[in-house]
């Protein structure tokens, strides 16, 4: 008994490691975006 509730409760933080992971390239490639959204921006001012 102790065992299966052992390896539900590993299975468990292993799925919240999982979804934490994913949230945390999604917020990466999200702010790599806006970077490079404002690096264009910049570069496609007209210089005065």
């Amino acid at each position: 008994m102790f065992i299966a509730a052992t390896t539900k409760r590993y299975r468990a933080v292993k799925e919240v490691g999982k979804i934490k992971m994913s949230v945390g390239v999604i917020a990466y490639y999200q702010l790599v975006q806006v970077c490079q959204a404002e690096y264009f921006r910049q570069l496609l001012k007209p210089v005065t």
